[in-house]
């Protein structure tokens, strides 16, 4: 869990500093939330023995979190988007949170690393 705060928290802290309105309590909550919905999964699976589907409790925050972006893109003046940078970053941050929540450390670290680059080094023109 505090790897999904601390991931959750320098992805958002780059959206924050820009002013964007998913900043890093934002992107901790999702990023949290999502890793603790695939922790439960494991749990639930081990405590009550049931083979049942591990994925699909997180399958439903991937599409869930979708709503959440797209609150997040608005159209300016009938010709400007915005939002979608921000939208594409939580929920990238709720995968990453979910590869946390199944141990999966090194690819979720792998892709804030990427996530993160790209939002900083790729400026839009």
């Amino acid at each position: 869990m505090l790897l999904s705060v601390a991931i959750g928290g320098v992805i958002g802290n780059e959206r924050g500093r820009h002013g964007r309105a998913a900043g890093m309590r934002t992107h901790i909550i999702v990023c949290l939330g999502a890793a603790l919905t695939s922790m439960m999964s494991i749990a639930v699976d081990q405590i009550t023995g049931c083979s049942g589907d591990v994925f699909r409790i997180s399958a439903q925050v991937v599409c869930g979190v979708g709503f959440l972006g797209a609150g997040m893109i608005i159209l300016k003046n009938n010709s400007v988007i915005t939002g979608l940078t921000t939208a594409a970053g939580i929920w990238t941050t709720s995968i990453i949170g979910i590869a946390i929540g199944y141990g999966f450390y090194i690819g979720a670290i792998a892709a804030a690393v990427f996530c993160l680059g790209a939002t900083v080094l790729f400026v839009k023109a």
